[in-house]
């Protein structure tokens, strides 16, 4: 099974995954409706950057937590039953990578698809920040 995996040391949170996952799901310039977003860490002796996105865990803690019932692995990624999400956000607390998100706009979480096997965030990264494999 091929997964996403993440380099978080090359990432330069330029934010063009997240434009890229944007416009490829919902045809909108908006990074809140990303499956994948990234996060830049500062203290005050270093700077790192965070990617959340789903990495399909061997734990599967979302599909574990979901009192629903909504999530499913079908073999490649995770799948919502929009017609059993309740909004929770039970996966969301669940999952060790903070890689499931919500849009005040839409009736499931934002867990990564992969673009159906073939994800353009990896294509787009200048950085080779995202690799999938």
């Amino acid at each position: 099974m091929k997964r996403l995996i993440v380099h978080e040391e090359k990432c330069a949170a330029c934010g063009i995954c997240e434009l890229t996952c944007a416009l490829r799901h919902f045809k909108v310039n908006n990074p809140k409706k990303a499956m994948i977003r990234i996060e830049m860490i500062i203290s005050s002796s270093d700077v790192k950057t965070k990617i959340g996105v789903c990495r399909l865990c061997s734990e599967k803690a979302c599909i574990n937590a979901c009192p629903s019932g909504a999530l499913k692995f079908n073999g490649s990624w995770i799948e919502v039953d929009e017609n059993l999400c309740t909004l929770c956000k039970t996966c969301a607390h669940s999952c060790p990578y903070g890689a499931i998100f919500f849009h005040k706009d839409l009736k499931r979480p934002l867990i990564c698809d992969l673009c159906g096997g073939d994800p353009q965030c990896v294509k787009m990264c200048p950085m080779g920040a995202l690799e999938y494999a």
